[in-house]
């Protein structure tokens, strides 16, 4: 849209640059030869002249119905949208005022408080700066390092894939020099068609090859959450709480945020990456499961995230990740579920004893959020002598993450968000403290444990 941006100086130039509102062709009108010889030495259009005369504005307008955004001081206002109408009579008029008083502007003039201008374009900006300032040190710290491993957790899900993705291009390195990384394997059938189909590759490594890095970066997890000890992280970007006082040379963690992948875009964003359309797929997919296509724990910035990265991402394989193939295997665990399912007080309660593998958990306990009268969903299940618990609720009862750290936490590691959250306990730890682990124990003390942490006051 082109517009006629009306300053004595490059006052709004610098405003509408910082911005990055690529809607906007504007034209800028100024008086000083300094700011005209800036802003066009930065590729914009600019003429300079008196701006209380009509022939400068008879230069600029096209068809005379460009809007027009004015920034000057109120004495000379009124002699400036004269001159304005007298080149555009019907040119919509909007004036900047830092003392607005309501119904003093000129006819056709509608004025705009410079509070609400900080709010849309100056906070942002200056939020924009001191990313890149981190981003700039991250990128100074790796610089010396030959070979980058950037970790994940041991069964990575589409916000950590696609963070490991993003910290890469970031770094501005290939997956040689910065191979993305587990100890685990990728088991949910979204996130390996994820890894499939966007051509991303990640490696299973052991604890030993840690030794062929020159600096290592986690995504999405954190050092706590690891079995295998780590002599030293370089970086740690996260959205999950500090579960305890964290050893990293650089962190980044934003609880706060719905997704791993809304800080990486923000990074990118800082520095005017290039985000290939894989790379904003894989971006958008991290966010979506990671908030429930943002109907869960999501934040303004992962509500701007979202729409940036969905603008350029691939749609159609999107939709292919989302609808993957789902083993017959998958589907007994499910109808085991729903047949032993037990709802008391809005909660609802499944243990699906063994099964192949952890998402499968989490995937279900968000399926049986959809229970007609649910406020919770507890869903558990056994994989490879560890006891996984998650849990969701719809968002605004108690925290979730309270309550599996108070249900929990004395047997294994419980925490999670406001909406979401997990419990993993060695079966070894449980019996020493609970007894008996068959499947119909395990489902009777998780009740009775989860029932009597969501009664408690904390």
């Amino acid at each position: 849209m082109r517009c006629v941006l009306v300053c004595p100086d490059d006052f709004l130039w610098r405003l509408v640059a910082d911005s990055g509102e690529p809607r906007l062709a504007p034209v800028f009108l100024v008086e000083s030869a300094r700011a005209r010889m800036r802003i066009a030495q930065r590729g914009g259009e600019v003429l300079a002249g008196d701006l209380e005369r009509d022939g400068l504005y008879r230069r600029a307008f096209r068809t005379g119905h460009e809007p027009v955004l004015l920034a000057v001081a109120r004495p000379r206002q009124a002699r400036i949208v004269a001159a304005i109408r007298r080149a555009a009579p019907e040119a919509p008029i909007l004036a900047l005022a830092e003392d607005r008083v309501p119904g003093s502007e000129p006819e056709g003039v509608i004025s705009l408080d410079m509070a609400a201008v900080a709010e849309r374009f100056v906070a942002p900006a200056l939020e924009r700066a001191v990313t890149r300032a981190r981003v700039d040190r991250i990128r100074a710290h790796f610089a010396p390092a030959e070979r980058v491993l950037i970790m994940m957790q041991d069964d990575p899900d589409p916000d950590a894939i696609a963070s490991g993705l993003a910290l890469r291009a970031v770094l501005g390195r290939n997956k040689t020099a910065a191979p993305i990384a587990t100890f685990g394997t990728i088991t949910r059938p979204e996130n390996r068609a994820m890894t499939r189909i966007l051509e991303i590759d990640v490696e299973q490594i052991k604890p030993r090859a840690l030794e062929e890095y020159d600096m290592i970066a986690m995504v999405d997890a954190q050092p706590s959450f690891f079995e295998e000890t780590f002599e030293r992280v370089d970086l740690v970007v996260d959205h999950h709480p500090e579960e305890t006082p964290m050893r990293a040379v650089l962190k980044d963690v934003r609880p706060g945020y719905g997704a791993t992948a809304t800080i990486l875009t923000e990074y990118l964003r800082a520095i005017d990456a290039r985000v290939t359309q894989r790379l904003a797929t894989a971006l958008l997919y991290g966010i979506k499961a990671d908030t429930q296509h943002l109907e869960r724990g999501a934040t303004r910035a992962d509500l701007d995230a979202f729409a940036f990265v969905h603008a350029l991402a691939n749609h159609s394989a999107l939709r292919r990740i989302e609808r993957p193939d789902l083993p017959n295997e998958a589907l007994d665990v499910l109808a085991r579920g729903i047949t032993g399912r037990h709802v008391q007080h809005g909660v609802v309660f499944s243990h699906l004893g063994a099964v192949a593998y952890p998402e499968l958990v989490a995937q279900f306990a968000d399926f049986f959020l959809q229970v007609e009268g649910a406020e919770w969903s507890v869903v558990s299940g056994t994989v490879h002598g560890e006891l996984h618990i998650s849990v969701r609720n719809v968002g605004w009862v108690r925290a979730a993450g309270d309550v599996v750290h108070h249900a929990f936490a004395d047997l294994g590691s419980a925490g999670g968000h406001r909406s979401m959250a997990k419990a993993v306990i060695r079966l070894r730890d449980w019996r020493a403290r609970e007894g008996e682990a068959s499947p119909e124990a395990l489902a009777r003390v998780i009740v009775a444990r989860f029932s009597r942490a969501l009664r408690s006051n904390g």
